[in-house]
């Protein structure tokens, strides 16, 4: 059991720190405060997953400092193309991509990252992870359990909160491509009408939908609330959207490219 809480605490530890990093050196680059990572919470679990991979699988080879080295290279690369994976099969996007880089794998790994992966297992279990054991070490231990606990639910909580709000994300651009679709058959059908130029039955379907009379004397405020919704829609993914570009600069999806491009176009 103790040993459990002291390996939350590492993995809490080491979240944090990797936010901060992160977080830093974002905010230096885009010029403005950047809170890097999925999560609301100052944390990113992903490095607190890396740094517990790295100590378990490298605490029985820190006196050859070439072994570490080639483990560190290996295990936290190996790590990266997982999470990659994991998370281009979940939510249909690719958070990172190293395609422009020189020896890639699909773009989730390269050969420099892995290289500073090395590197970094060395750092680590000779410097980093040594200095964090002694001050978890001196926190007193009920205390230290509590707040382990305690931690852990909260990024749990946050993590569900998150997730919830990355899914809705794809239900709604699937909701906004319809209303944006909507709008335009049914603008073409109109303009068909006024043309006398219906010319396939996907036109003349929208159209006998605005032939009922009421719709008919309405279309304008129809096309009206559609757009209103469609507004509305743009305006929540753009402030979601806007919070994972700044996290993941160069995330890559292929619904949100779509709805990048297509969002200005108004139809008439």
């Amino acid at each position: 059991m103790n040993e459990i809480v002291f390996l939350g605490a590492y993995f809490l530890v080491y979240a944090f720190i990797g936010w901060c990093l992160e977080s830093v050196y974002k905010s230096v680059l885009q010029k403005k405060i950047i809170n890097s990572g999925f999560l609301h919470g100052p944390i990113c679990p992903i490095y607190g997953y890396g740094a517990m991979i790295m100590y378990l699988s490298l605490k029985d080879v820190t006196n050859n400092i070439f072994v570490l080295f080639f483990f560190g290279l290996i295990v936290l690369s190996v790590f990266e193309y997982i999470v990659g994976l994991f998370l281009e099969i979940v939510f249909k996007t690719k958070y990172w991509d190293y395609s422009n880089r020189k020896f890639n794998i699909q773009g989730r790994v390269c050969l420099l990252n892995s290289f500073y992966w090395g590197i970094l297992g060395i750092i680590f279990m000779k410097g980093i992870h040594p200095f964090v054991e002694r001050i978890v070490s001196d926190i007193p231990f009920e205390y230290l359990r509590i707040g382990v606990i305690v931690s852990i639910v909260v990024m749990l909580v946050d993590t569900v909160v998150t997730t919830i709000g990355l899914v809705k994300i794809n239900i709604k651009l699937k909701n906004w491509n319809k209303i944006t679709e909507n709008i335009k058959n049914k603008v073409n059908a109109i303009n068909a009408v006024n043309l006398g130029k219906i010319k396939n039955l996907e036109m003349k379907t929208h159209y006998k939908l605005l032939q009922n009379k009421h719709i008919a004397d309405n279309k304008e405020k129809l096309l009206y609330e559609l757009k209103q919704k469609q507004e509305q829609l743009q305006t929540k993914l753009e402030r979601r959207i806007a919070r994972l570009k700044k996290a993941f600069p160069t995330m890559n999806s292929e619904a949100l490219t779509n709805f990048l491009n297509n969002r200005k176009k108004s139809w008439k």
